[in-house]
């Protein structure tokens, strides 16, 4: 009878050391996945930030292109005036 509970007990020892065992590894694959995540996260961020600059600067050159573009049509619509005026004066 002793010998059957010190084998109970033992195989319930050596059956609670596993799931330590079993934890510990648990543990660090979750350690594992949530630094593989940091890094996916940090990367992503890098990304949008880059995104970012880049965007920015399309915008500055589409604002440079449409004061460009205004500044075109005010000297053609000063030239039709000039043109206008000049026909009108000469008759």
């Amino acid at each position: 009878m002793k010998r059957l509970f010190i084998v109970a007990l033992v195989v319930l020892l050596a059956g609670c050391g596993e799931g330590e065992s079993q934890a510990a590894k648990d543990l660090e694959k979750v350690n594992e996945e949530n630094k593989s995540l940091e890094n996916k996260i940090q990367n992503v961020k890098s990304e949008n930030s880059q995104l970012e600059e880049n965007i920015e600067t399309k915008e500055d050159e589409l604002e440079e292109l449409q004061q460009k573009e205004s500044s075109n049509e005010e000297s053609k619509e000063e030239e039709a005036e000039e043109e206008t005026g000049e026909g009108t004066s000469e008759e």
